[in-house]
């Protein structure tokens, strides 16, 4: 494995040690994850951009964002109708054709799944040194 001795800006090494902690906190054991592979992670990613700069490969932004959008609500949008064909056979199963009770259970689910979701990237993302 190559070695570099390089300095980075105060800034930098500050994001560089934030993103070490919020994996050491999400409970990555420090023998798996390091300044030096979170470095190493960083600089690799880096890299991936370089190169397809100067390949000309041009990365559009938006396109992704509208790929991962598009993905993401159709994940969303089948987890909703496996949920409420779930909750239809279970409710007809207990005798219930009431399609209140259909969506009570739905909105349980979805509050739930908001309640995940808000966790996830509490836990994911470093909030903002100004926002309080």
């Amino acid at each position: 494995m190559g070695r570099l001795g390089i300095y980075v800006s105060t800034k930098i090494e500050k994001e560089i040690r934030d993103i070490y902690q919020l994996e050491i906190q999400n409970g990555a054991h420090p023998s798996e994850v390091s300044l030096s592979s979170v470095c190493n992670e960083l600089l690799r990613q880096g890299l991936i951009m370089h190169n397809a700069k100067k390949n000309k490969d041009t990365f559009s932004q938006q396109k992704w964002n509208r790929e991962i959008l598009r993905k993401v609500t159709g994940s969303y949008e089948a987890v909703l109708m496996i949920l409420t064909m779930m909750n239809e056979i279970q409710l007809k199963n207990a005798g219930s054709n009431d399609d209140a009770a259909i969506d009570a259970m739905l909105s349980q689910y979805l509050s739930a799944i908001k309640q995940a979701e808000d966790t996830a990237e509490s836990n994911h993302f470093i909030k903002p040194e100004n926002a309080e």
